[in-house]
């Protein structure tokens, strides 16, 4: 049975303000100080049982298996092999891996475009390949999983790897970058995502056209994703794409910094602790780490990375969130309290406000007050580290 799209998105919505009226219930319930083993109570309970397992319901219903659009991606491959004469394989994984349908159909444009640049810029001629002692086949992976609580989807291959020289050169010859400017090669790998910027010399029917990768960027972001590139010279590179599981509801730990509420994805907590002395290490004059069951993990203070307030003076019985990020690494978020854990409706910020670092949406609680949603690994990716206040540090 095919049911139009816009109608589940209608049914996704009621189902998010029957979680937000749900939410608000409680809270008048709550504030009301009814006994436990009322009959209000024990209504509320089962309302919010039936709630779930709506909300469980239809999105079963959004989630799909990313086949189709693997199988949609082969086609691409056999399309612009053939288009610049070079012999490639499709090798793909994780095919049964669900994600939200919607994400599924706006992915579709920005993965074309990252095969096609694999096909044309990643993998070598036949001959380049023979005489480097590689097989003239050239095999791009197409893979998908979960991770941290979201979906990475990666794009893979055993090409030449991205020519940083040729890179660093465009960019100044284009006056993005100044000559004697000192960039690593994560740097170097990211100048790729500017606008309007190509490796390309000629213009063909894949490359030149002027739209790179600035528009898959821009257009994984819209979903709430981010795509990093990792390439070693000669042996390939690999395109990072990490997107929530849904774009509707999240179970997520609603926490208190500097007076301002937040919500933590459940997803992404391993576990939560309280801070003693003997938990933190000085690391360098302004950041601390923690030991964790023989290893150390970097600290971040959440109020002083998102400008609430200046970093505090001790962490001493602080709360932390042991966070898990994407690369199997750890975090470690010191909050100030935790005030629950609920199901909350995900509200976009990005036509509003555009993308904001750490920042994954806004969600409506049950007094009426919005949270704002956040995405620990970019907030991890783009933090400063500081636990420690520059007069703290001079004065130690």
């Amino acid at each position: 049975m095919r049911v139009d799209l816009e109608r589940i998105d209608r049914l996704v919505n009621l189902v998010g303000e029957l979680v937000i009226n749900q939410a608000m219930l409680a809270q008048s319930v709550a504030e009301a100080g009814l006994p436990p083993n009322s009959a209000v109570m024990n209504g509320l309970e089962a309302f919010m049982m039936l709630t779930r397992d709506i909300q469980d319901s239809v999105m079963m219903i959004r989630a799909q298996p990313v086949k189709p659009l693997f199988q949609r991606m082969a086609r691409i491959v056999r399309e612009a092999s053939a288009a610049v004469g070079k012999e490639v394989r499709l090798h793909t994984e994780g095919e049964t891996t669900e994600i939200d349908k919607t994400v599924i159909e706006r992915l579709a444009d920005p993965l074309t475009h990252m095969i096609r640049n694999a096909v044309d810029h990643g993998l070598e001629p036949p001959e380049v390949r023979r005489a480097a002692g590689k097989p003239s086949e050239g095999v791009i992976t197409l893979s998908a999983l979960h991770r941290a609580g979201r979906v990475v989807l990666e794009i893979e291959d055993d090409g030449a790897g991205i020519n940083r020289p040729k890179v660093r050169e465009i960019a100044v010859r284009r006056g993005l970058i100044a000559p004697d400017a000192v960039l690593g090669d994560a740097e170097t790998d990211a100048l790729l995502f500017l606008p309007g910027f190509s490796t390309a010399t000629t213009v063909s029917a894949l490359s030149g056209r002027g739209v790179g990768m600035d528009v898959v960027r821009q257009a994984i972001q819209s979903l709430g994703g981010r795509v990093t590139i990792t390439s070693q010279p000669g042996r390939g590179s690999k395109f990072s794409i990490s997107l929530p599981l849904t774009l509707a509801v999240l179970d997520g730990m609603v926490v208190q910094v500097a007076g301002e509420t937040l919500v933590v994805p459940l997803s992404s907590i391993l576990e939560t602790a309280a801070l003693t002395h003997d938990d933190i290490r000085a690391l360098g004059p302004q950041t601390n780490v923690i030991h964790v069951r023989g290893a150390f993990v970097p600290l971040y203070d959440l109020g002083a990375e998102l400008g609430f307030r200046r970093p505090r003076a001790s962490y001493e019985g602080g709360i932390v969130l042991l966070c898990a990020q994407e690369n199997g690494n750890r975090a470690a978020i010191v909050v100030d309290a935790i005030m629950e854990q609920r199901q909350v409706v995900i509200k976009g910020l990005q036509q509003a406000y555009g993308r904001i670092p750490g920042v994954a949406a806004a969600t409506i609680l049950g007094d009426g007050q919005i949270a704002l949603i956040l995405d620990p690994a970019d907030l991890v990716r783009t933090a400063t580290g500081r636990t420690r206040s520059s007069e703290l540090a001079l004065a130690g």
